[in-house]
Protein backbone atom coordinates (compact mmCIF):
# COMPACT_ATOMS: atom_id res chain seq x y z
CA UNK A 1 0.00 0.00 0.00
CA UNK A 2 1.43 3.58 -0.88
CA UNK A 3 1.84 5.57 1.98
CA UNK A 4 0.16 9.18 1.90
CA UNK A 5 0.26 12.09 4.53
CA UNK A 6 -3.01 14.05 5.42
CA UNK A 7 -2.78 18.02 5.82
CA UNK A 8 -3.89 20.45 7.95
CA UNK A 9 -7.55 19.81 7.61
CA UNK A 10 -10.37 22.19 8.64
CA UNK A 11 -14.02 21.61 10.15
CA UNK A 12 -16.33 21.01 7.80
CA UNK A 13 -20.29 21.79 8.18
CA UNK A 14 -22.44 20.82 4.86
CA UNK A 15 -25.58 21.03 4.41
CA UNK A 16 -28.74 23.04 3.14
CA UNK A 17 -28.88 26.65 4.66
CA UNK A 18 -25.83 25.76 6.72
CA UNK A 19 -24.25 29.11 6.16
CA UNK A 20 -26.88 30.88 8.37
CA UNK A 21 -25.13 28.99 11.05
CA UNK A 22 -21.94 30.93 10.25
CA UNK A 23 -23.20 33.16 13.65
CA UNK A 24 -22.76 30.89 15.65
CA UNK A 25 -19.38 29.71 15.09
CA UNK A 26 -18.32 33.50 15.08
CA UNK A 27 -19.77 33.12 18.80
CA UNK A 28 -17.73 29.77 19.70
CA UNK A 29 -14.87 31.63 18.90
CA UNK A 30 -14.92 34.56 20.44
CA UNK A 31 -15.04 36.83 17.64
CA UNK A 32 -16.15 40.24 17.79
CA UNK A 33 -14.84 41.83 14.14
CA UNK A 34 -14.51 40.22 10.79
CA UNK A 35 -12.95 41.22 7.13
CA UNK A 36 -16.13 39.26 5.05
CA UNK A 37 -14.15 38.99 1.23
CA UNK A 38 -16.74 38.20 -1.65
CA UNK A 39 -17.55 39.73 -4.81
CA UNK A 40 -20.14 42.16 -5.86
CA UNK A 41 -23.00 39.23 -6.77
CA UNK A 42 -22.26 36.77 -4.33
CA UNK A 43 -22.38 39.63 -1.32
CA UNK A 44 -25.88 40.76 -2.15
CA UNK A 45 -26.93 36.76 -2.40
CA UNK A 46 -29.92 36.05 -0.33
CA UNK A 47 -28.42 33.50 1.93
CA UNK A 48 -25.14 36.27 2.66
CA UNK A 49 -27.45 39.18 3.42
CA UNK A 50 -29.30 36.29 5.92
CA UNK A 51 -26.24 35.42 7.41
CA UNK A 52 -24.55 38.99 7.80
CA UNK A 53 -28.14 39.98 9.83
CA UNK A 54 -27.19 38.17 12.31
CA UNK A 55 -23.92 39.09 12.94
CA UNK A 56 -25.50 42.38 13.19
CA UNK A 57 -27.99 41.17 15.40
CA UNK A 58 -25.30 39.66 17.59
CA UNK A 59 -23.13 43.12 17.83
CA UNK A 60 -20.57 40.85 15.75
CA UNK A 61 -18.76 44.06 13.39
CA UNK A 62 -17.89 43.28 10.00
CA UNK A 63 -16.22 44.95 7.07
CA UNK A 64 -17.13 43.83 3.52
CA UNK A 65 -14.35 44.22 0.27
CA UNK A 66 -16.32 42.73 -2.37
CA UNK A 67 -14.20 43.90 -5.27
CA UNK A 68 -12.82 40.96 -5.71
CA UNK A 69 -12.37 40.03 -9.74
CA UNK A 70 -12.76 36.47 -11.79
CA UNK A 71 -8.18 36.03 -11.48
CA UNK A 72 -7.28 37.89 -7.81
CA UNK A 73 -3.93 39.38 -8.07
CA UNK A 74 -1.64 40.08 -5.89
CA UNK A 75 -2.19 43.72 -5.55
CA UNK A 76 -5.94 42.82 -4.76
CA UNK A 77 -4.91 40.05 -2.15
CA UNK A 78 -1.66 42.88 -0.97
CA UNK A 79 -4.69 45.48 -0.21
CA UNK A 80 -6.92 42.84 1.81
CA UNK A 81 -3.79 41.69 3.95
CA UNK A 82 -2.64 45.38 4.51
CA UNK A 83 -6.72 46.23 5.68
CA UNK A 84 -6.39 43.26 7.96
CA UNK A 85 -3.33 44.63 9.56
CA UNK A 86 -4.32 48.02 10.03
CA UNK A 87 -7.95 46.78 11.39
CA UNK A 88 -7.07 43.55 13.84
CA UNK A 89 -9.79 41.93 12.50
CA UNK A 90 -10.37 38.56 14.50
CA UNK A 91 -11.45 36.54 11.49
CA UNK A 92 -11.48 36.67 7.78
CA UNK A 93 -14.78 35.17 6.27
CA UNK A 94 -14.37 34.76 2.64
CA UNK A 95 -17.71 33.96 0.63
CA UNK A 96 -17.80 33.40 -3.41
CA UNK A 97 -15.94 31.29 -5.95
CA UNK A 98 -12.58 29.83 -6.02
CA UNK A 99 -11.36 33.72 -6.86
CA UNK A 100 -12.79 35.55 -3.62
CA UNK A 101 -11.74 32.50 -1.29
CA UNK A 102 -8.29 32.33 -2.85
CA UNK A 103 -8.21 36.30 -1.70
CA UNK A 104 -9.41 35.73 1.59
CA UNK A 105 -6.74 33.16 2.34
CA UNK A 106 -3.91 34.77 0.52
CA UNK A 107 -4.59 38.04 2.49
CA UNK A 108 -5.41 36.31 5.99
CA UNK A 109 -1.72 35.21 5.09
CA UNK A 110 -0.08 38.09 3.68
CA UNK A 111 -1.47 40.09 7.10
CA UNK A 112 0.94 37.81 8.94
CA UNK A 113 4.21 38.41 7.32
CA UNK A 114 6.24 40.63 8.55
CA UNK A 115 8.82 41.59 5.72
CA UNK A 116 7.67 44.33 3.29
CA UNK A 117 6.82 42.52 0.11
CA UNK A 118 8.28 43.57 -3.16
CA UNK A 119 7.09 40.86 -5.21
CA UNK A 120 4.74 38.63 -3.69
CA UNK A 121 5.37 36.06 -6.32
CA UNK A 122 8.79 35.20 -4.10
CA UNK A 123 6.34 34.10 -1.60
CA UNK A 124 4.74 31.39 -3.92
CA UNK A 125 5.50 27.89 -3.94
CA UNK A 126 8.62 28.41 -6.56
CA UNK A 127 10.16 31.18 -4.56
CA UNK A 128 12.39 31.23 -1.90
CA UNK A 129 11.00 33.75 0.96
CA UNK A 130 7.64 31.87 2.43
CA UNK A 131 8.62 30.45 5.54
CA UNK A 132 6.53 27.28 7.16
CA UNK A 133 6.96 29.50 10.62
CA UNK A 134 4.50 32.53 9.45
CA UNK A 135 0.99 31.86 10.38
CA UNK A 136 -2.24 34.27 10.36
CA UNK A 137 -2.93 36.94 12.72
CA UNK A 138 -6.68 35.55 12.58
CA UNK A 139 -8.81 33.30 12.14
CA UNK A 140 -10.42 32.08 8.25
CA UNK A 141 -14.05 30.56 7.78
CA UNK A 142 -14.64 30.13 3.69
CA UNK A 143 -18.32 29.73 2.47
CA UNK A 144 -17.78 28.27 -1.30
CA UNK A 145 -20.87 29.18 -3.39
CA UNK A 146 -19.85 27.01 -6.38
CA UNK A 147 -19.59 23.80 -6.82
CA UNK A 148 -15.97 22.88 -8.55
CA UNK A 149 -12.63 24.65 -7.38
CA UNK A 150 -12.30 22.88 -3.83
CA UNK A 151 -10.33 26.12 -3.07
CA UNK A 152 -11.86 25.48 0.80
CA UNK A 153 -9.82 22.57 1.30
CA UNK A 154 -6.21 23.84 -0.17
CA UNK A 155 -3.16 25.51 1.84
CA UNK A 156 -2.47 27.50 -0.99
CA UNK A 157 -4.05 30.38 -3.57
CA UNK A 158 -3.60 30.44 -6.79
CA UNK A 159 -3.09 34.35 -7.63
CA UNK A 160 -2.11 36.15 -10.78
CA UNK A 161 1.38 38.03 -10.61
CA UNK A 162 0.38 41.61 -11.83
CA UNK A 163 4.32 41.78 -12.53
CA UNK A 164 5.05 38.61 -14.27
CA UNK A 165 1.60 37.98 -15.78
CA UNK A 166 1.68 34.33 -14.31
CA UNK A 167 -1.15 32.58 -12.10
CA UNK A 168 1.00 31.13 -9.23
CA UNK A 169 0.46 29.45 -5.63
CA UNK A 170 1.01 31.41 -2.51
CA UNK A 171 0.90 29.90 1.15
CA UNK A 172 2.11 27.42 3.41
CA UNK A 173 0.46 25.14 5.30
CA UNK A 174 -0.60 27.85 7.81
CA UNK A 175 -2.74 29.09 4.58
CA UNK A 176 -5.63 26.61 4.93
CA UNK A 177 -9.01 27.65 7.08
CA UNK A 178 -10.03 26.95 10.75
CA UNK A 179 -13.70 26.36 9.03
CA UNK A 180 -15.53 25.29 6.12
CA UNK A 181 -19.15 25.60 5.58
CA UNK A 182 -21.05 24.19 2.76
CA UNK A 183 -24.12 25.15 2.18
CA UNK A 184 -25.75 23.80 -1.63
CA UNK A 185 -28.08 26.50 -1.56
CA UNK A 186 -25.77 28.87 -2.80
CA UNK A 187 -25.55 26.72 -5.99
CA UNK A 188 -29.32 27.10 -6.65
CA UNK A 189 -30.63 28.23 -9.76
CA UNK A 190 -26.76 29.35 -11.00
CA UNK A 191 -27.10 29.83 -14.80
CA UNK A 192 -25.56 26.52 -17.09
CA UNK A 193 -22.22 27.85 -17.78
CA UNK A 194 -20.77 28.88 -14.53
CA UNK A 195 -22.34 25.06 -13.64
CA UNK A 196 -20.41 23.75 -16.39
CA UNK A 197 -17.67 25.36 -15.77
CA UNK A 198 -17.45 24.32 -11.71
CA UNK A 199 -17.90 20.87 -12.88
CA UNK A 200 -15.43 20.40 -15.28
CA UNK A 201 -13.03 21.51 -12.50
CA UNK A 202 -14.22 19.12 -10.22
CA UNK A 203 -14.00 16.43 -12.64
CA UNK A 204 -10.30 17.75 -13.87
CA UNK A 205 -9.08 17.80 -9.87
CA UNK A 206 -10.87 14.16 -9.37
CA UNK A 207 -9.04 12.43 -12.61
CA UNK A 208 -5.46 14.35 -12.09
CA UNK A 209 -5.27 13.16 -8.62
CA UNK A 210 -5.98 9.40 -9.10
CA UNK A 211 -3.96 9.17 -12.44
CA UNK A 212 -1.09 11.40 -10.41
CA UNK A 213 2.29 10.34 -8.48
CA UNK A 214 0.32 11.29 -5.12
CA UNK A 215 -2.79 9.00 -5.80
CA UNK A 216 -3.53 6.56 -2.78
CA UNK A 217 -6.21 4.34 -1.37
CA UNK A 218 -7.18 7.12 0.83
CA UNK A 219 -8.10 9.17 -2.11
CA UNK A 220 -8.98 6.58 -4.36
CA UNK A 221 -11.52 5.67 -2.28
CA UNK A 222 -13.03 8.88 -1.87
CA UNK A 223 -12.50 10.27 -5.60
CA UNK A 224 -13.49 7.28 -7.78
CA UNK A 225 -16.89 7.77 -6.00
CA UNK A 226 -17.00 11.49 -7.01
CA UNK A 227 -16.44 10.88 -9.92
CA UNK A 228 -19.75 8.77 -10.98
CA UNK A 229 -21.22 11.54 -8.90
CA UNK A 230 -20.35 14.28 -10.92
CA UNK A 231 -20.49 12.58 -14.16
CA UNK A 232 -23.98 12.10 -13.20
CA UNK A 233 -25.62 14.59 -11.76
CA UNK A 234 -23.44 18.05 -13.59
CA UNK A 235 -26.02 17.45 -16.71
CA UNK A 236 -28.80 17.05 -14.31
CA UNK A 237 -27.89 20.92 -13.16
CA UNK A 238 -27.20 22.08 -16.16
CA UNK A 239 -31.00 20.79 -17.66
CA UNK A 240 -32.62 21.71 -14.10
CA UNK A 241 -31.00 24.40 -12.00
CA UNK A 242 -33.35 24.28 -9.10
CA UNK A 243 -33.08 20.49 -8.51
CA UNK A 244 -31.73 20.66 -5.13
CA UNK A 245 -30.65 16.99 -5.51
CA UNK A 246 -28.33 17.60 -8.17
CA UNK A 247 -26.73 20.89 -6.48
CA UNK A 248 -26.08 18.70 -3.43
CA UNK A 249 -24.65 16.09 -5.24
CA UNK A 250 -21.83 18.57 -6.81
CA UNK A 251 -21.12 20.32 -3.71
CA UNK A 252 -20.23 17.25 -1.89
CA UNK A 253 -18.03 15.77 -4.70
CA UNK A 254 -16.47 19.24 -5.56
CA UNK A 255 -15.65 19.57 -1.85
CA UNK A 256 -14.29 16.06 -1.45
CA UNK A 257 -12.43 16.22 -5.03
CA UNK A 258 -9.12 17.51 -3.06
CA UNK A 259 -8.46 14.61 -1.00
CA UNK A 260 -4.73 15.11 -0.07
CA UNK A 261 -3.73 13.29 -3.13
CA UNK A 262 -0.97 16.45 -3.56
CA UNK A 263 -1.97 18.97 -6.26
CA UNK A 264 -3.07 18.11 -9.86
CA UNK A 265 -0.56 17.92 -12.27
CA UNK A 266 -3.01 19.40 -15.00
CA UNK A 267 -3.59 22.73 -13.51
CA UNK A 268 0.14 23.85 -14.35
CA UNK A 269 -0.86 23.71 -17.98
CA UNK A 270 -3.81 25.50 -17.55
CA UNK A 271 -3.26 27.77 -14.92
CA UNK A 272 -0.76 29.04 -17.88
CA UNK A 273 -3.29 28.71 -20.56
CA UNK A 274 -6.06 31.12 -18.06
CA UNK A 275 -3.18 33.61 -17.53
CA UNK A 276 -1.61 33.62 -21.48
CA UNK A 277 -5.21 33.10 -23.09
CA UNK A 278 -7.65 34.15 -20.48
CA UNK A 279 -9.66 31.03 -20.25
CA UNK A 280 -12.20 30.42 -17.47
CA UNK A 281 -10.13 28.46 -15.04
CA UNK A 282 -12.93 25.10 -15.33
CA UNK A 283 -12.51 25.72 -19.21
CA UNK A 284 -9.01 25.90 -19.50
CA UNK A 285 -8.33 22.94 -16.96
CA UNK A 286 -11.00 20.14 -18.96
CA UNK A 287 -9.21 21.58 -22.64
CA UNK A 288 -6.08 20.09 -20.92
CA UNK A 289 -7.40 16.83 -19.43
CA UNK A 290 -7.71 14.67 -22.12
CA UNK A 291 -3.96 15.38 -23.15
CA UNK A 292 -2.98 14.91 -19.28
CA UNK A 293 -4.91 11.19 -20.06
CA UNK A 294 -2.96 10.02 -22.60
CA UNK A 295 0.45 11.07 -21.62
CA UNK A 296 -0.23 8.96 -18.20
CA UNK A 297 -1.76 6.23 -20.59
CA UNK A 298 0.91 3.72 -19.30
CA UNK A 299 1.97 4.88 -15.91
CA UNK A 300 -1.99 4.89 -14.66
CA UNK A 301 -3.56 2.22 -16.85
CA UNK A 302 -5.40 0.64 -13.93
CA UNK A 303 -6.87 4.31 -13.08
CA UNK A 304 -8.08 5.29 -16.53
CA UNK A 305 -9.60 1.72 -16.80
CA UNK A 306 -11.63 2.84 -13.77
CA UNK A 307 -12.38 5.77 -15.37
CA UNK A 308 -13.05 5.12 -18.62
CA UNK A 309 -15.65 2.13 -16.89
CA UNK A 310 -17.15 4.78 -14.54
CA UNK A 311 -18.08 7.29 -18.25
CA UNK A 312 -19.42 3.43 -19.45
CA UNK A 313 -16.95 3.01 -22.00
CA UNK A 314 -16.06 -1.14 -22.97
CA UNK A 315 -12.17 -0.46 -21.92
CA UNK A 316 -9.58 -3.11 -23.67
CA UNK A 317 -6.54 -4.89 -22.49
CA UNK A 318 -4.16 -1.97 -24.47
CA UNK A 319 -3.02 1.10 -22.48
CA UNK A 320 -2.87 3.44 -25.36
CA UNK A 321 -6.21 2.76 -26.70
CA UNK A 322 -7.91 2.79 -23.25
CA UNK A 323 -6.67 6.04 -22.38
CA UNK A 324 -7.34 7.59 -26.34
CA UNK A 325 -10.98 5.95 -25.32
CA UNK A 326 -11.06 8.25 -22.21
CA UNK A 327 -9.62 11.06 -23.78
CA UNK A 328 -12.34 10.94 -26.47
CA UNK A 329 -15.12 10.69 -23.87
CA UNK A 330 -14.03 13.44 -22.37
CA UNK A 331 -13.84 15.30 -25.10
CA UNK A 332 -17.29 14.61 -26.21
CA UNK A 333 -18.77 15.03 -22.36
CA UNK A 334 -17.56 18.51 -22.47
CA UNK A 335 -18.72 19.85 -25.62
CA UNK A 336 -21.86 18.36 -25.01
CA UNK A 337 -22.18 20.57 -22.00
CA UNK A 338 -21.32 23.55 -24.67
CA UNK A 339 -17.03 23.90 -23.95
CA UNK A 340 -14.96 23.72 -27.09
CA UNK A 341 -11.57 23.06 -27.44
CA UNK A 342 -8.66 25.01 -27.13
CA UNK A 343 -8.06 24.94 -30.82
CA UNK A 344 -11.78 25.96 -31.90
CA UNK A 345 -11.49 28.93 -28.74
CA UNK A 346 -8.73 30.64 -30.49
CA UNK A 347 -10.30 30.51 -34.20
CA UNK A 348 -13.88 32.09 -32.47
CA UNK A 349 -11.25 34.83 -30.91
CA UNK A 350 -9.13 35.56 -33.56
CA UNK A 351 -5.98 34.64 -31.90
CA UNK A 352 -3.48 33.76 -34.55
CA UNK A 353 -0.56 31.86 -32.28
CA UNK A 354 1.27 29.31 -34.86
CA UNK A 355 1.57 25.82 -32.90
CA UNK A 356 5.16 26.42 -32.29
CA UNK A 357 4.61 30.26 -30.86
CA UNK A 358 1.83 28.40 -28.50
CA UNK A 359 4.43 26.36 -26.67
CA UNK A 360 7.14 28.78 -26.80
CA UNK A 361 4.65 31.09 -24.66
CA UNK A 362 3.46 28.23 -22.81
CA UNK A 363 6.24 26.22 -21.83
CA UNK A 364 8.08 28.87 -19.13
CA UNK A 365 4.69 29.29 -17.68
CA UNK A 366 4.19 25.59 -16.88
CA UNK A 367 7.62 25.34 -15.76
CA UNK A 368 7.11 28.30 -12.81
CA UNK A 369 4.48 26.07 -11.63
CA UNK A 370 5.37 23.80 -8.92
CA UNK A 371 2.64 21.05 -10.11
CA UNK A 372 4.94 20.86 -13.52
CA UNK A 373 6.84 18.37 -11.40
CA UNK A 374 4.41 16.08 -10.85
CA UNK A 375 4.21 14.22 -14.40
CA UNK A 376 4.81 11.11 -15.10
CA UNK A 377 6.71 10.27 -17.23
CA UNK A 378 8.39 13.86 -16.03
CA UNK A 379 8.37 17.11 -18.12
CA UNK A 380 10.71 18.82 -16.14
CA UNK A 381 13.62 17.32 -16.59
CA UNK A 382 16.07 16.39 -19.87
CA UNK A 383 14.93 17.84 -23.00
CA UNK A 384 12.23 19.94 -20.93
CA UNK A 385 11.20 22.27 -24.12
CA UNK A 386 10.40 18.99 -25.91
CA UNK A 387 8.58 17.18 -23.79
CA UNK A 388 6.55 20.34 -22.91
CA UNK A 389 6.11 21.01 -26.61
CA UNK A 390 4.43 17.64 -27.18
CA UNK A 391 2.20 18.14 -24.22
CA UNK A 392 1.14 21.80 -25.93
CA UNK A 393 0.83 20.39 -29.39
CA UNK A 394 -1.71 18.03 -27.98
CA UNK A 395 -3.66 20.28 -26.70
CA UNK A 396 -3.41 22.87 -29.69
CA UNK A 397 -4.27 19.70 -32.09
CA UNK A 398 -7.60 18.85 -30.45
CA UNK A 399 -10.73 19.19 -32.34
Amino acid sequence: MRSYSKGKIAQVVFGSESALQLINYLKGMDVTSCLVVSDSRMIEHNLTIQALGRLKEEGISYDVYSEVNSEPTDEICQLIGKKIKENHYKCVVGIGGGSPMDAAKAGAMIAGIPDEIEDLHNYGKTGTKMKESYGRPCSLILLPTTSGTGAETTASAVITSTKHQIKFSFGNRNTGADLCIIDPEYTIGMPAMPTVNGGLDAISHIIEIVIGTMANDYTNTILFDCLERVWKWLPVAVREPENIEAREQLSFSAHNALANGGMPNGHAVSHALGALYHIIHGQACIMVLPTVIRHFADDSKDAIQKIGQIMGLEMTEDATVNANMVADGLINYYKSLGVKTFNQTMIERGIEDTQTEFAEKMIPAILDDFKSREWLPPIHTGDYKAKISKVCDMIYNER
